[in-house]
């Protein structure tokens, strides 16, 4: 059948390559918000409000050595500080075993050995906080606050910094099976 009118034929037109996707560097003088990586766990918490009396429980979702997603049912301002009380959930160490390098004494000196064993407990954690950042979770009906710990003592970040290498190594092991 002819062809009547006229019509647009591109079957010899050669398209335009589409440039490659480029990474931007971040801008001189940005600097990013988190300092550590964060961790989805989700544990209770006990809280004080300062300058207010009582003691109320919550919900963390999320974790990193440097603060915590706080789940509530009340909203703070901006800049509040809480006196946090937790314990770290420690279940998943029961199931657990880490290489660990000891030195045993030899005729020939100190001589490094791997041992298998069970990863301590954490130990009952109280730290100040400060609210960041504040939303409201309508799935959840919850208010959730991005704190940041304050003042926290070395012993207390190591030990946070542990239990997350330790949960992400728990969850890639069982994630490929190697604990059942």
């Amino acid at each position: 059948m002819p062809f009547k009118g006229r019509a647009s034929v591109f079957f010899f037109k050669k398209k335009k390559k589409s440039e490659p996707a480029r990474v931007r560097p971040a801008a001189p003088g940005t600097t990013q918000k988190r300092s550590a990586f964060r961790m989805p766990v989700e544990f209770d918490v006990y809280y004080t409000l300062e300058g207010r009396r009582g003691r109320r429980s919550a919900k963390a979702n999320d974790l990193s050595a440097g603060g915590l997603r706080l789940s509530v049912d009340e909203d703070f301002f901006k800049e509040s500080v809480l006196l946090l009380e937790f314990k770290l959930p420690d279940e998943f160490l029961a199931a657990m075993v880490v290489e660990k390098e000891v030195y045993e004494q030899s005729p020939f000196g100190l001589r490094p050995e791997t041992v298998k064993v069970q990863p301590p407990a954490f130990s009952p954690m109280k730290m100040h906080a400060k609210v960041l950042a504040n939303f409201f979770n309508i799935e959840h009906r919850k208010f959730a606050h991005g704190m940041s710990f304050i003042d926290i003592d070395t012993h207390t970040e190591e030990e946070l910094q542990r239990f997350i290498h330790l949960w992400q190594l728990n969850y890639l092991r069982t994630r490929r099976g190697d604990l059942d």
